[in-house]
């Protein structure tokens, strides 16, 4: 991971929206504001099940310790951290926090990396838009299966986190795209 000059003032770097530009529309506006409120509202959630996640493995622990196992806590540990990685996962990428490699962008123009960029995210959003749809696929397939610990909590639940978060990240990406197209009209100087 690298400290970037693009992620200075990223608007979800402090975790705070922005204002709006004064050329969006009403209906931008409102659509940024959704887009940083979700933002603000993933990064908790991804926390809560992070600690969610280690008070329950801490607590199998020490019930095994003492000769009392608890399977469930592992079962519950497992969903929480399948919805930590997904969730957070979108946080990171909201953030231009995911591990890239730009030694050869880097040297080329201005107007060049920004269009690289945007080719990079229709990428990006592509392999989304396949995820999603697998890991639609593999919740309805897991749904006859459960947890070992705990009979009643379908393991649909876990494998749909999958598509969720990686729906999340195609919504994303859509805004960064959108970001990225509005840099290369304007000469390719602007974040993405």
């Amino acid at each position: 991971m690298t400290d970037r000059p693009e992620d200075a003032g990223h608007p979800d770097d402090d975790g705070r929206p922005q204002p709006a530009d004064d050329h969006e529309e009403p209906a931008e506006q409102a659509g940024s504001r959704f887009y940083h409120w979700l933002g603000r509202v993933e990064l908790r959630f991804a926390q809560l099940c992070i600690v969610a996640m280690t008070v329950l493995v801490l607590t199998s622990a020490v019930a095994r310790t003492i000769g009392s196992p608890m399977n469930w806590t592992v079962d519950l540990a497992t969903f929480t951290f399948a919805w930590a990685v997904f969730v957070g996962a979108d946080v990171t990428w909201r953030r231009n926090r995911m591990v890239s490699i730009g030694a050869v962008v880097e040297r080329l123009p201005v107007r060049v990396q920004a269009a690289v960029a945007a080719l990079n995210t229709v990428l990006i959003g592509l392999f989304l838009i396949a995820v999603v749809i697998t890991g639609y696929t593999l919740a309805i397939d897991a749904a006859d299966r459960s947890f070992d610990g705990i009979p009643a909590l379908s393991y649909t639940w876990v494998t749909i986190a999958v598509p969720v978060g990686c729906a999340l990240m195609l919504y994303t990406t859509a805004h960064k795209l959108a970001d990225q197209l509005r840099t290369l009209r304007h000469g390719g100087e602007g974040r993405s």
